[in-house]
């Protein structure tokens, strides 16, 4: 993280410093504006110098910019150019600009780099020793500061004492500001990061309990699904299937904001529960051969406000979203897109998103898997039940996805089909054994 952001600072650092380079083509026009008034002479010639000067050194700058890999080098260019801006100026005998060679070694002060702000400060006195040099050499007259005249050794040598202990106080302030703002920064990193690890630990420790959540209510559903013959692994069909509706919706162009990946697991895995109010319907019921008679299908029919009642009792999962989609799965599976489902009669968009994918992976599951009363019906024509239902039972663009994501059903169908088979067998042998004996006590 430290490496990250000293480097999108250095980045950022060198364009601005690009910036105040082309800004500096504001001084030799202003030269060339104050000359035209009489405000001031300075030669033309030297204006449009220092113009060209600027001009390089800021098309140099900005095609360093264009790599990253020139980082380090367009930061001592841009330094470096502003401090030879000052120089060139300096070395006219018309303009004094000493306090200006403190600019390059306070802007350095924005790379948070010790190492940089001593090397541009070095450059910068050094560049003053050599203002002082040749400006001794063009001027004609030599005075101190109240006006006695002096040699010209005397004057170079008086001009650099003077620059040299007000360069001492610029080198002492950059230092101690570049230091404190470095440490200040290292500081706020270093709390960040360990920010990030708690919260990575504690993103981790939420995820767990997430899991072992889920893995708990899937043991539950498991046990729930052992109370009724053969649909006691309809809940891991319907989970699969919920799973493979989604992202076929989602591919298909429907509902793309709601079908996220997050919301797609906790679709397929409220899955588990839809069936929790089955719960409260007699074993005998839920496993009878025959067909229901108008009481016992009352009764089985209860099931989904049954479970909307059960599920009023589940914990928080997920603040509370995987209840909502649970709740809405268990209580709506069975309304109907044409509104002549149970047990409220909701039709279209007034039946949860959640519920109408369900009603789909409900549907789909007990028309291709084995029951008591039938065997499974083929893919073929779980697909024909879907296409004559579109815009009845269910919603059409929902129907549409499990028609198109046949391929992947049939496969699906088949793996579940393969590990199933054996222990199918052995569930109805059992019942039907328990059911003869029932009948001869």
């Amino acid at each position: 993280m430290e490496n990250n952001f000293f480097e999108e600072n250095l980045t950022y650092i060198n364009r601005m410093v690009c910036n105040i380079i082309l800004s500096t083509t504001l001084v030799p026009f202003s030269f060339l504006f104050l000359s035209s008034m009489g405000l001031w002479t300075v030669p033309v010639g030297f204006s449009f110098l220092m113009l060209f000067l600027s001009l390089s050194v800021w098309v140099i700058d900005s095609l360093l910019l264009q790599n990253e890999k020139y980082s380090i080098i367009s930061m001592y260019l841009g330094l470096s150019g502003i401090s030879l801006f000052i120089l060139a100026l300096g070395l006219n005998k018309i303009i004094n600009v000493s306090i200006a060679f403190g600019i390059p070694p306070f802007v350095s002060c924005l790379y948070y780099n010790r190492k940089v702000t001593k090397r541009v400060s070095l450059f910068s006195y050094l560049v003053i020793l050599i203002s002082i040099f040749f400006r001794g050499f063009t001027l004609s007259k030599f005075v101190d500061i109240v006006g006695n005249s002096q040699t010209q050794i005397q004057w170079m040598l008086s001009s650099i004492c003077g620059v040299s202990l007000e360069f001492m106080f610029v080198i002492i302030i950059t230092n101690y500001l570049t230091r404190r703002t470095h440490n200040t920064l290292q500081n706020m990193i270093t709390i960040q990061e360990q920010r990030d690890i708690a919260y990575n630990e504690l993103k981790h420790s939420n995820d767990q309990l997430n899991e072992t959540q889920l893995d708990i209510i899937e043991f539950v559903a498991q046990c729930l699904g052992s109370h009724d013959l053969f649909t006691g692994r309809h809940v891991m069909h319907t989970k699969k299937y919920v799973e493979i509706i989604c992202r076929k919706l989602r591919e298909n162009g429907h509902y793309v904001e709601i079908l996220t990946d997050e919301n797609i697991e906790l679709f397929s895995s409220a899955a588990f529960l839809h069936d929790v109010g089955k719960i409260h319907i007699p074993e005998a019921i839920l496993n009878k051969v025959g067909k229901f008679t108008d009481d016992e299908f009352a009764l089985m029919k209860s099931h989904p406000e049954e479970g909307h009642k059960l599920l009023q009792f589940l914990p928080p999962i997920q603040n509370g979203l995987f209840n909502k989609i649970a709740d809405e799965m268990a209580y709506c599976h069975h309304e109907k897109w044409d509104g002549s489902g149970y047990p409220r009669k909701l039709s279209a968009l007034e039946i949860p998103l959640s519920a109408r994918i369900m009603a789909c992976a409900d549907v789909l599951d007990a028309l291709i898997s084995q029951r008591l009363y039938k065997e499974p019906m083929s893919i073929e024509q779980a697909m024909d039940v879907f296409e004559k239902s579109s815009g009845s039972h269910f919603e059409p663009c929902i129907a549409q996805a499990v028609i198109d994501s046949r391929a992947e059903i049939e496969k699906e169908d088949k793996l579940f089909k393969d590990s199933e088979n054996q222990s199918n067998a052995e569930e109805l042998q059992w019942w039907l054994r328990y059911h003869a004996n029932r009948n001869i006590s």
